[in-house]
């Protein structure tokens, strides 16, 4: 009898383990399901809306994906040596060559957010830029309305629509910077209003705006023009789609060849409101400035080579009695090609023509990119020699406030790599770093 209580017993305690068992099974499977169930939820809501990341870059928008916003930025890390002759007797307020210079230079680094608000269509930028010295400024800050017929119209703060390898974004340049002859005659940022439009073989930009290099200034700012307008048209002679102009690299899977050749007009007046007319040579007050800037250049994509130029000018009338008005001229040529999927050899020449007396400027450029990733400017890295064929000082000799000297154009500006000399040949090699994001 007590044996089969005992196994009356063990019986009612194994099936009692056994239910308790099973009911937890059935749980943690509910709880399974509903899990799988919160998370199918969310990711059907993250194809909607929410946050991400997709091929444009990082992003948070909403569920009918009219209001957008991405996070995008980049970083230009540089090691710069330039070689220059030292000047034992300088010119009276020019500081004289230290021979051979080198360092570090975090060139570039910027952040910046776009999207669209309140319609696909109604799109934004906004982007500053960390200078060398660490300090923010602003750098576009623009709307931009886009309708179906290829017509849109942009507000606020962007880049100039005047010289093609200006409007070309510094991460998509062929070398680690731009021309010299590009930061003579280039617009800069300007703030404005500009129309465009876009058909499948031409493209036009049409602005009004305060003139010439005048981001982040007041309306009443001397630096700014009375008014100042700005045509460029693109006529794109071969290729499918405007998005591979966006660089001057050309990969070797390019489907086909690309060319397009434009041309940009800049003419702009000040002097009649609120002292816009800037100072003269000696600080004295300019009555007024008139202003007339023009290219025409080219750019063609090949299959894994390009090449690109372009003629630059400017016609500047002082309203100085006894002034003569004084024209400068400049050129660019440039080209690269692949040797492998992800090394490109490149080399340039760039020139600056000046009115009167002066000097003519020659630059020559021969470098080497490696793309990280295949066809890619997320990491680049990029090795390249400078050299200045004549003096430099007119240019590039830095501002001497005690001899009263004023420094050239670029005087203090280190991002060609050039520093200003006596004398030539000036050289400078630049090893530098890229990230996109």
């Amino acid at each position: 009898m007590s044996q089969t209580r005992m196994l009356v017993m063990s019986a009612g305690a194994a099936l009692s383990i056994a239910a308790s068992a099973f009911a937890q099974n059935v749980q943690d499977k509910a709880y399974q399901a509903e899990l799988l169930s919160d998370a199918a939820s969310r990711t059907s809501r993250l194809a909607q809306g929410g946050s991400g990341y997709d091929a444009q870059g990082f992003m948070i928008g909403s569920a009918d994906g009219n209001n957008t916003l991405y996070i995008f930025g980049s970083a230009q890390i540089t090691y710069t040596m330039n070689f220059r002759n030292e000047d034992d007797d300088p010119a009276e307020g020019v500081p004289d060559g230290e021979g051979f210079t080198h360092g570090f230079e975090n060139k570039m680094t910027r952040i910046g957010v776009r999207g669209s608000i309140w319609d696909k269509a109604f799109t934004y930028q906004v982007r500053g830029e960390f200078g060398n010295t660490g300090d923010f400024g602003l750098e576009t800050a623009f709307g931009q309305y886009t309708w179906d017929n290829g017509f849109a119209v942009r507000f606020g703060q962007f880049k100039h629509a005047l010289l093609r390898e200006s409007m070309i974004d510094n991460e998509y340049q062929l070398a680690a910077e731009r021309s010299i002859a590009e930061g003579v005659f280039g617009g800069g940022y300007v703030q404005g209003i500009m129309l465009m439009y876009t058909a499948e073989s031409f493209r036009i930009f049409g602005g009004f705006t305060d003139g010439l290099n005048t981001a982040n200034s007041p309306f009443n700012s001397g630096d700014e023009a009375d008014w100042a307008f700005n045509a460029r048209g693109e006529f794109k002679v071969m290729g499918s789609g405007w998005e591979r102009f966006d660089d001057f690299t050309s990969w070797r899977s390019a489907e086909d060849n690309g060319l397009i050749i434009g041309a940009a007009v800049h003419y702009q007046q000040s002097g009649d409101t609120g002292g816009t007319g800037g100072v003269d040579g000696n600080g004295d007050p300019i009555e007024g400035r008139d202003i007339l800037r023009y290219t025409i250049d080219a750019q063609f994509e090949g299959k894994g080579f390009n090449v690109f130029a372009a003629f630059l000018g400017d016609h500047t009338d002082n309203n100085i009695e006894g002034a003569d008005s004084v024209d400068t001229f400049g050129a660019v040529i440039q080209a690269g090609v692949f040797v492998t999927d992800q090394v490109e050899l490149f080399g340039r020449w760039d020139a600056i023509f000046p009115d009167g007396d002066a000097d003519d400027q020659h630059f020559g450029t021969l470098g080497v990119n490696y793309y990280l990733s295949p066809e890619s400017h997320a990491v680049k890295l990029t090795a390249q020699v400078v050299m200045a064929f004549q003096e430099t000082n007119s240019l590039f000799a830095a501002a001497n406030p005690e001899e009263e000297f004023e420094g050239g154009l670029f005087g203090g500006v280190t991002r060609y790599g050039i520093l200003g000399g006596p004398d030539d040949p000036e050289i400078a090699l630049i090893l530098q770093a890229q990230i996109v994001y």
